[in-house]
Order: C-alpha cells, then structure tokens, then sequence
C-alpha cells in the first residue's frame, strides 16, 4: 500500500497488521440495483457512491487512515420492486449485513465506521443500524448521503431540488460524467412527479414540504419510474456535482477524525 488511504480490498494482511485500526476510518459504500427510469442504468446508486468515495480518497489529509470497502450494490428498494431490473433485499436482510459487516470490523479492532449512501430507500435502516452497532459493538458511526455532500442547491432550482427525487437532473447529468455510454439520453425526458399535486391539494400531506409524508411506491408517482428534468442534464453538471461530493465528504472524513479523538478523551472531571 503506497499510500495510508485506500481501498480495503487491495490490502494483505500484513497491511492490516501495521495499521492503527483503532484509529483508522473505514467507509462502507452502498447504493441499490434498482431501475432508474428509460434512460439509465440499474446501477446507477451504486455508481454514485463509489465515485464519491473513489475521487475522496486522494483528498484526505496525510494524518488519516481511511479504507473504502468494497461498495454493497444492494439495498432495500421494494418501493421499485415491481419494476424488472430491480434487486431488492428486505429490510430484516440489510440490517443483518450491516450488522455482520460491523461486527467484523469490531472483532478485528477497528472502531471508527463511515456509512457513506446513495439510495433514499436504504437512509431509516441505516440509521437505526448505525445506533445498534455503537451500542452493540462499540464502533463510532456516522451515516451520510451523497446528495448532502454534491451541493446541487446552487445547481438546480428549487422544484427540480424537491421533486426530482429519481433518475432526475442530478442523477441523469452524474451518470453522464460516470458512464455516458450507458445513458440514453434519447429517452431522457422532463419526468413529472405526481407529489407535487398533493402538496396543491393538501396542507399537511407531501413528498418533501409537508408536515407528513405517506408511504410511496414509484409507480405511484411516475409510470416511467423517474423524477426530475433529466432531459436538461449535462456532463458539465455532473462534473460539478461529483467535485463539490467528493471534496465535502474528504473533508467530512477529517471532521469524523477529530470527532471520534474527542468521543475517546476523557471527559473533563474523570480523567
């Protein structure tokens, strides 16, 4: 290993042995393979995910230790289940992978767990896994999604931001940076999302702005399986977009670092 970050399917062991893994951060990619609409690909969570972390490596301080695992492709996606090409696990399935994930990283001494997410779907469960895991294992965990690193606010306005939850503009002009030659962009369209009628109709009910929000299927908010202004996306966007993610979550990862040195000090008073 030639650098103190990298890929944690590249090491030996002997490469574990030398490290600090009490100290180390280890990030745990995971996206779906799930249809994303006429125009992408079933990959496309997974893609996202493991971009963000690949193009983050290189950024991290020379202080840290950070491993990428190899990114699980799976998730909880029953919302698109009825849809061929989607692959789904329960939600009994994930926390038990995540649960056994976490419970190996602990029996081998590391403590410091980033969760790093693509897929909306897949956010509850991480999060109720994430405090089973610090209780149960003792690991310092942090669950995060792509999205809330890419800055795409001062990208895109605001319907596109509140509606354009899938295989929309931000995904759409992501996969054309990634892998262009797997977007049909023929097919590429501006897809409306049907929660945007609720939220007319309605004072407490909706998709993002409303006090409730209701349980959801994709068919229900789109026959084609896609939200958002994918016909506008560009390569130039995307490119953006995956900058601004990788550059935040690098930064982020320090931020983790210095957390998880003061969850480890001494409380004043019980040194």
């Amino acid at each position: 290993m030639t650098s103190r970050s990298g890929r944690w399917a590249d090491l030996t062991r002997i490469d574990f042995e030398a490290l600090d893994r009490a100290r180390a951060i280890v990030v745990l990619p995971i996206g779906a393979t799930e249809q994303h609409g006429p125009h992408l690909p079933v990959s496309v969570d997974s893609d996202l995910a493991e971009a963000v972390v690949e193009r983050a490596l290189p950024l991290v301080t020379p202080d840290l230790t950070v491993l990428a695992l190899p990114t699980l492709s799976y998730g909880k996606s029953n919302e698109h289940g009825t849809i061929a090409g989607t692959l789904t696990l329960s939600a009994r399935t994930l926390m038990g992978l995540l649960t056994d994930i976490a419970e190996s990283l602990s029996t081998t001494g590391f403590r410091r767990l980033v969760i790093l997410n693509s897929h909306g779907g897949n956010s509850s469960i991480l999060d109720i896994a994430a405090r089973d895991i610090k209780i149960d294992f003792g690991l310092t965990v942090a669950t995060c999604h792509w999205y809330n690193f890419n800055e795409a606010a001062a990208l895109t306005d605001p319907s596109e931001q509140a509606y354009g939850i899938h295989a929309g503009l931000v995904e759409t002009s992501a996969m054309l940076t990634l892998r262009p030659e797997r977007v049909v962009m023929e097919r590429a369209a501006n897809f409306p999302n049907r929660a945007q009628d609720w939220q007319a109709r309605f004072r407490h009910l909706g998709l993002s702005a409303g006090r409730a929000r209701p349980a959801w299927v994709m068919d229900e908010l789109n026959d084609a399986g896609a939200c958002g202004d994918a016909a506008s996306a560009t390569a130039a966007m995307g490119e953006q977009l995956l900058t601004n993610a990788a550059r935040n979550f690098a930064d982020f990862l320090a931020e983790f670092g210095r957390f998880c040195d003061g969850q480890a000090a001494p409380m004043p008073g019980n040194a």
